[in-house]
C-alpha cells in the first residue's frame, strides 16, 4: 500500500483527485496510506477516503469510487500495484489533445521478483474484448467520467472489470492508446484471486459465470445483441473454462455443462475459437481431459 500511495501522490499530473475506498479492511492499509500522505501535504485537499459500511467486495468498491469521482476522466488503481509517476499525465494529455473518450496504455506483469513482462493494454472493440484478444483490466483504461454514468454495476467480484469495460467501450466514440508500459501489475501467489483449493476455485468460477450471464443480458436488453454472435458465444464458452481442472470430480462435469449449455453444439464451428480450445472441449466430453493433462504435465516435467 505504501508503494502504491507514494506512486500516486508523486504523479506529475498536478490537477488530480485521489479517492481511496476502505472496504472495511482488517489490516493497516488506510493507516499506511495516511502516513504516506503526510509526505505530500500538497495532496491532502485532493484526497478523499471513503469507508464502506460493510465489506462489500471489489465490484461494489469500484462502483462506489466512480460515484464519488468529480474529475473529467477517471482511472482505477489497485493497492497491490502502482503506476509510473508520469502515467496519468501522459494519458490525460493524449485524451485532451485527441478528444478521446478512452485512453489505454500497456502495462507490465510482475510476479514474485521474476522479470517484468510487457503486456498490450489496448481496447478497441467489444468483439476483441469478448474474444480475449484485448485486456479487460480497468487499471490501464482512463475513461471520460460522463461515460461511466448509467452503466450497470457488476453482480459479483470475478470478472467485474469485464462488465464495466464492455459497457465503456460500447459508449465510447473515440479511443486511443499509448504503447508504453505505464502501470505495474503485481501478481502475488497469496492473493484472493490465487487462493488454492477446490472450494476457492469453484467460488471464483461461480462469480465469473454470474457476471458473464449478467453482461450477456445487458448486451441483449440494452444494445440489441441476440446472444448468438460468434464473439458472445466464445465469451460464454470461455467463462466456464476456469472450472476445467475439476471436471473429472463427481458433479463438476454436469455443472460445467450447465453453464451456457447452448454453446456446446457451436464451439467447434466458431471461427475465432483456437484449435487448442476445441481440442480440450472434446477431451472434456470424452472424459479424457484429466488423464491427458496429467500425462502432458508428466512429460513436461521429464524434460
Amino acid at each position: 500500500m505504501a508503494r502504491c500511495a507514494r506512486a500516486l501522490f508523486r504523479q506529475t499530473l498536478e490537477d488530480i483527485e485521489f479517492i481511496f475506498i476502505d472496504d472495511c479492511s482488517p489490516d493497516r492499509s488506510i493507516e499506511v496510506m495516511r502516513e504516506v500522505l503526510e509526505e505530500f501535504p500538497g495532496r491532502k485537499d485532493r484526497t478523499t477516503v471513503f469507508r464502506m459500511p460493510r465489506n462489500s467486495g471489489q465490484a461494489a468498491v469500484r462502483m462506489q469510487g466512480l460515484s464519488l469521482a468529480r474529475g473529467e476522466y477517471v482511472i482505477h488503481c489497485d493497492s497491490d500495484d502502482y503506476p509510473d509517476i508520469d502515467a496519468y499525465r501522459l494519458m490525460y494529455w493524449k485524451a485532451k489533445e485527441e478528444d478521446l473518450d478512452i485512453v489505454t496504455c500497456d502495462f507490465t506483469e510482475e510476479r514474485n521478483g521474476a522479470p517484468a513482462v510487457q503486456v498490450p493494454g489496448a481496447c478497441t472493440s467489444l468483439a476483441r474484448l469478448l474474444q480475449g484478444k484485448e485486456r479487460v483490466a480497468l487499471f490501464c483504461k482512463m475513461a471520460r467520467r460522463t461515460l461511466c454514468e448509467g452503466i450497470e454495476a457488476p453482480v459479483a467480484d470475478m470478472g467485474e472489470d469485464m462488465v464495466i469495460s464492455a459497457q465503456l467501450i460500447l459508449k465510447a466514440r473515440r479511443t486511443g492508446h499509448i504503447g508504453q508500459p505505464l502501470y505495474h501489475y503485481c501478481l502475488r501467489d497469496d492473493s484472493i484471486s490465487n487462493e488454492k483449493g477446490n472450494d476457492a476455485l469453484t467460488a471464483r468460477w461461480e462469480a465469473l459465470v454470474k457476471n458473464a450471464r449478467f453482461l450477456v443480458g445487458i448486451l441483449k436488453d440494452r444494445y440489441g445483441y441476440s446472444g448468438d454472435e460468434p464473439e458472445i458465444l466464445f465469451f460464454k464458452y470461455k467463462s466456464r473454462t476456469l472450472i476445467r481442472p475439476l471436471v473429472h470430480l463427481p458433479g463438476y462435469y454436469r455443472r460445467w455443462r450447465q453453464a451456457f449449455p447452448e454453446v456446446d453444439r457451436k464451439v467447434l464451428f466458431l471461427p475465432d475459437c483456437p484449435l487448442e480450445e476445441k481440442f480440450w472441449f472434446l477431451m472434456i466430453h470424452l472424459r479424457l481431459y484429466h488423464p491427458i493433462k496429467c500425462l502432458t504435465g508428466w512429460l513436461r516435467n521429464r524434460h
